[in-house]
């Protein structure tokens, strides 16, 4: 006797090697009925995940007791063609025709999912509540729950297998011989269904351990860690080119080589990893942010106005936010300070009108001193770069023309963000001078009433029209992670089944 608990998953019911057609369901699932009323075998469906099953049962000799399935049933007609409680329905004719288990007869149960397959986090707390359901439904019915307890994590969403898997090893009922298996697709569409392997579920569990981890080096946009851990755990292969080249698009990236990220990300050629959103959203961000770096050196007017230029300053803040999480207070001044100046040279170039070439001292010079006059900004007479002493604009030469062309500016000299910023970059100054750095408390002090975040968001929006939601980084590592998962557990599964065919063990 034995039980099995298995995911349905959108191609566990196929016809002619390949799923059933939506289009098509309805018409397939009648000729099953019409052949349970008839006696007849009109209609014959493929079911390679259960089949699989079903062979692995019969070379250990064992009966199938109980077959317990989840499958998915969404609220809302935009999941029809994803959900699977069609297939759920195909399964149970299968059994009640005996196309499936003949010799078996179990008794077949379902649970159904209505929300978020695709969702670790509710997945994984949705089949900790199903699997107390089932254990309690087993109790009352007396079923021996020292048999045979076999846990399918072929079919569903890689979300719905992580659920089932976590929620089936945390189950203190269940006996400790239970045993995770996984269905091979056949070597070719040809061949017949090879049965279900067995895998160890620690080297599985022990990948959600490594994703974890992952995941806060990720927070801190350690690219280079993540890449080292992968390769010291013999997770990547030579093949394995495309998470390499993403991760290192992430590390230049994450230093300002916007264009060598480009060609990095031009170097993947995985169709399935271009197809995901993530790998989108990532390529045409940071080709923006390249395109922002080159406007930024081009004589362009209005350059202010450009997005590409407003998807750089709030690249910089979102920088701002993780050096600060990171707790590098001495770094997150510093580039601080570099985006308040950026910030009065796109203000001040674009109040001047001529769009200078900023590379050249000489023709800036005269540019700012040539505004000047007209506009009448004497404090400008006696600037150090007007008069020749400094080779470039300092920061307080851009001051002295945002003041005079905004008086109620943000960024000029005596706003209340330039005076805490001042205040601030001086007492780091002084520190680092003495082997020393900044704290959070003097960071919050500095901006008593309202923290950084506040005055910055604001002061963004007022003078760039920058709206600052949420760290587009946050979707591509979540995107990336969801990959890595999905590819790490198929690795995990295909050494297991290396080792059930006879093959070398795992180093």
């Amino acid at each position: 006797m034995a039980i099995v608990l298995a995911n349905i998953g959108t191609s566990d019911v196929q016809r002619d090697g390949s799923r059933i057609p939506e289009e098509e369901r309805l018409n397939a699932f009648n000729f099953m009925n019409e052949d349970l009323l008839g006696q007849t075998n009109v209609f014959q469906p493929e079911f390679p995940i259960m089949r699989s099953i079903e062979k692995l049962l019969s070379s250990k000799e064992e009966y199938l007791e109980y077959l317990i399935l989840f499958y998915t049933e969404q609220e809302g007609l935009d999941f029809r063609s994803s959900d699977t409680y069609k297939d759920f329905e195909f399964i149970r004719l299968a059994i009640a025709q005996q196309k499936l288990f003949e010799s078996h007869n179990p008794i077949l149960l379902g649970y159904p999912i209505h929300k978020a397959p695709y969702s670790y986090d509710r997945m994984f707390f949705h089949y900790r509540q199903a699997m107390e359901q089932i254990m309690r439904q087993l109790t009352e019915k007396h079923v021996n729950l020292n048999q045979p307890f076999y846990v399918s994590v072929a079919g569903g969403t890689p979300a719905c297998n992580f659920g089932l898997l976590h929620a089936v090893n945390a189950t203190r009922e269940l006996p400790r011989n239970k045993q995770f298996i996984y269905s091979p697709r056949p070597a070719r569409k040809e061949d017949p269904q090879p049965p279900a392997v067995e895998i160890e579920v620690d080297a599985y569990l022990s990948v959600d351990e490594l994703l974890y981890n992952f995941r806060e080096l990720f927070e801190g946009h350690h690219y280079g860690q993540i890449k080292k851990l992968l390769e010291s755990f013999k997770l990547l292969q030579e093949k394995d080119v495309t998470e390499v080249h993403f991760l290192d698009a992430l590390l230049l990236r994450k230093n300002l080589q916007y264009d060598k990220a480009v060609q990095k990300l031009n170097r993947i050629t995985n169709a399935d990893f271009k197809k995901e959103a993530f790998f989108n959203k990532c390529f045409v961000d940071t080709q923006s942010l390249m395109n922002g770096i080159k406007i930024n050196e081009e004589q362009v007017q209005e350059k202010l106005h450009k997005p590409e230029i407003k998807r750089l300053l709030e690249e910089q803040y979102w920088k701002l936010e993780n050096y600060y999480a990171l707790e590098q207070y001495n770094d997150w001044v510093t580039m601080f300070m570099n985006l308040y100046e950026n910030m009065l040279r796109l203000k001040a170039i674009d109040g001047i009108g001529t769009a200078p070439n900023e590379h050249s001292s000489g023709q800036l010079r005269e540019a700012i001193r040539s505004w000047a006059t007209i506009h009448g900004v004497d404090s400008l007479r006696t600037d150090d770069f007007i008069c020749g002493k400094r080779r470039y604009p300092t920061r307080h030469t851009y001051e002295k023309i945002v003041s005079a062309l905004e008086p109620d500016s943000l960024l000029g000299k005596n706003s209340p963000l330039a005076c805490k910023l001042d205040h601030i970059y001086e007492e780091r100054n002084n520190l680092i001078h003495r082997f020393g750095g900044l704290t959070k408390e003097v960071i919050k002090d500095t901006f008593s009433l309202a923290n950084w975040q506040t005055e910055l968001k604001g002061l963004l929006h007022k003078e760039f029209h920058c709206q600052l939601k949420e760290n587009p980084l946050t979707e591509i590592h979540d995107g990336f992670l969801h990959w890595l998962r999905h590819r790490l557990h198929q690795r995990v599964m295909s050494r297991e089944m290396y080792r059930e065919q006879g093959g070398e063990k795992m180093q």
